[in-house]
């Protein structure tokens, strides 16, 4: 291919990525709008069931020719169906009523039944959408957010509330226009001009420019995001102020209770009077996004939410992903260029080769590790974790657990040098498997038979049940894994002895060296590097067991990895939901740090020691 054909692919392989961030960009902030439409709709349609009244009671019916005889009183009986509905014109009166309030960023449809309120010549809905509705709480229809109006005891489906958002400008630039699309155009352009002068596919003006498109493409996503915040807070002001004077009577003024019931995912407090606009600060040290309402003759409260936009920081690895595949496609165009056919077409086979585990590792490594990521980047999540007292609790357990390396390596030492004291013969092999057994079989395994003796009272434990006992459960699974990770440090020693020249020890015992100056002076020393590097790889393990602790104790000693799961999935201390799911992950991703800062020393040890092999 001609150079300027492949200037015009690499200014394509811009393009794409161009167009591939902005429709990312476009589908992150239908999210949110999505969200806000969802959140409006259910606050209007709590709105709608506070203000409207039910039916007026039937007048009684009165017999001509006879006088009412006084009767005994009669004991009250439970309301009927129709007394928990609402008053159908009243209803009509307040769902038109929306359409005027002014300020309103919203088109909403009030349904009575399937029936629409205030556009008598919209289609009404259908059974079907109403059962929907009943099992799934909410759902996206024609471009608006359907949510289900309950009668007034919150029991049964009586209707429906659809919320439309109108569209806003939220860019910063003239009309609306945001920052992702003047970067995208300069991005594609940047990459034209550099293709096509024929400077080097290599220059870092590619990476510049989609750096620059991701961030002007999360500054457009972080405006979305704020002013779906804002919208929700204006809209549900006008709610609120509404809801004070039109809240049925008895009542000589409304309540801050009674108001706060209508914004059940965000708090109303007592406040003072201040700005229209909403604005952000920090209560009790987490971020809030507040607006002051007048409910009344020197009333004040403020209405206070979590921003959208601290959101926003999870999706900047998608937006820069998407922005990064046109360096990465010029590249590969770079690389196709200057190679040959032949190399080429041998590259593809190998890497289709490599696809099924490449795909392997996307969808259960790389994917769980960025999914952890997404939900742990809220800050607070990582506040939590610090500030939880059953964290350090988890860590105490956890390094106490730890002490049990230093005795299973110097065991491990000792049993190295008997095993190649005596490795020539039966005897040798039949110490050598003893010993390797425990380590190459399931771990889940020893845990059950461990649990199986616990549980008999043999080999002398008797029935004191060491392992469901809080304080003789860490001591023992300090035992369990210094019975299972023996074989493996033995094994390394003997790797290790069995390159030590042989001839350093001949020469000291020539010299009458005995055989414990043998070993302090000439063993020990040429061990070193290996013994530090089976203290370090032993530590790590220690700090990341699981399966010994979960299978036996069911969360007795509570380690690092066990609390991230019981934070998970709820057990033992966690609270469940999606929330729990970012504390683990947060809770995760710390310990995976300071994992990588004690493998560092390891791995330095291990390129040291095989440097001098």
């Amino acid at each position: 291919m001609s150079p300027r054909g492949w200037a015009a692919s690499a200014t394509a392989a811009a393009a794409l990525a161009a167009a591939l961030t902005l429709a990312v960009t476009h589908w992150i902030e239908r999210r949110y709008e999505r969200a806000f439409a969802f959140r409006i709709a259910r606050t209007t349609a709590a709105y709608v069931a506070a203000v409207t009244p039910p039916p007026p009671p039937p007048p009684p019916v009165r017999r001509r020719g006879r006088i009412p005889r006084p009767q005994a009183p009669i004991t009250p009986v439970p309301q009927s169906p129709a007394s928990r509905t609402y008053h159908l014109p009243s209803l009509l009166t307040q769902a038109r009523g929306l359409r005027t309030l002014p300020g309103w960023t919203t088109e909403v449809e009030v349904y009575y039944g399937t029936a629409p309120l205030v556009d008598a010549t919209a289609p009404p809905l259908s059974p079907d959408d109403l059962l929907q509705l009943d099992s799934a709480g909410g759902r996206w229809r024609e471009g608006s957010a359907l949510v289900p109006l309950k009668d007034r005891d919150g029991r049964e489906i009586v209707g429906a509330v659809a919320a439309r958002p109108l569209r806003v400008p939220t860019g910063p630039l003239p009309g609306g226009l945001g920052f992702a699309f003047p970067a995208a155009v300069l991005a594609v352009v940047g990459a034209a001009v550099i293709a096509f002068r024929g400077r080097s596919l290599r220059s870092g003006g590619y990476v510049g420019a989609a750096l620059l498109l991701a961030a002007a493409s999360y500054l457009d996503l972080r405006a979305v995001a704020r002013s779906s915040t804002d919208r929700w807070l204006t809209d549900t002001r006008r709610l609120l102020q509404e809801a004070a004077t039109r809240l049925p009577p008895p009542r000589s003024r409304v309540s801050v209770s009674d108001l706060a019931a209508l914004v059940q995912d965000a708090e109303l407090v007592a406040g003072e009077p201040a700005e229209s606009a909403p604005w952000r600060a920090r209560v009790d040290g987490a971020p809030r996004a507040i607006v002051a309402v007048l409910i009344g003759s020197g009333r004040w409260v403020d209405l206070r939410t979590v921003p959208a936009e601290i959101t926003t920081l999870r999706w900047l690895l998608l937006l820069l992903a998407s922005a990064l595949v046109g360096p990465l496609g010029i590249l590969l165009l770079r690389w196709a260029e200057r190679t040959p056919a032949r190399k080429r077409r041998e590259t593809a086979i190998a890497w289709g080769f490599l696809a099924p585990a490449g795909l392997h590792l996307l969808v259960f490594t790389l994917g769980p590790a960025a999914l952890a990521i997404y939900l742990a980047l809220p800050l607070a999540n990582f506040r939590t974790i610090v500030h939880d007292p059953l964290t350090w609790l988890s860590m105490r357990s956890t390094g106490l657990y730890a002490l049990y390396v230093p005795v299973s390596v110097v065991i491990a030492l000792g049993a190295a040098l008997l095993v190649h004291r005596y490795r020539v013969g039966w005897g040798g092999r039949l110490l050598r498997s003893a010993l390797l057994l425990p380590y190459v079989t399931s771990v889940v395994a020893i845990a059950l038979v461990w649990q199986l003796i616990d549980q008999a009272g043999t080999l002398g434990l008797g029935r004191s049940g060491w392992l469901s006992s809080p304080a003789t459960a860490l001591p023992a699974l300090m035992l369990l894994a210094l019975y299972a990770q023996l074989g493996g440090q033995t094994l390394v020693f003997l790797a290790g002895l069995e390159r030590i020249p042989r001839v350093y020890v001949d020469a000291a015992r020539v010299d009458g060296a005995s055989a414990w100056r043998r070993f302090w002076r000439i063993t020990l020393p040429l061990l070193r590097p290996l013994t530090w590097f089976v203290v370090l790889t032993g530590l790590l393990s220690a700090f990341q067991v699981f399966t010994i602790a979960f299978v036996l104790t069911q969360g007795g000693p509570r380690v690092l990895v066990q609390r991230a799961y019981q934070l998970a999935w709820g057990g033992g201390g966690g609270s469940g939901g999606s929330q729990a799911f970012g504390m683990a992950s947060a809770f995760a991703i710390l310990l995976c740090l300071a994992l990588v800062v004690f493998s560092w020393p390891r791995l330095k040890l291990l390129g040291r020691y095989a440097q001098h092999a």
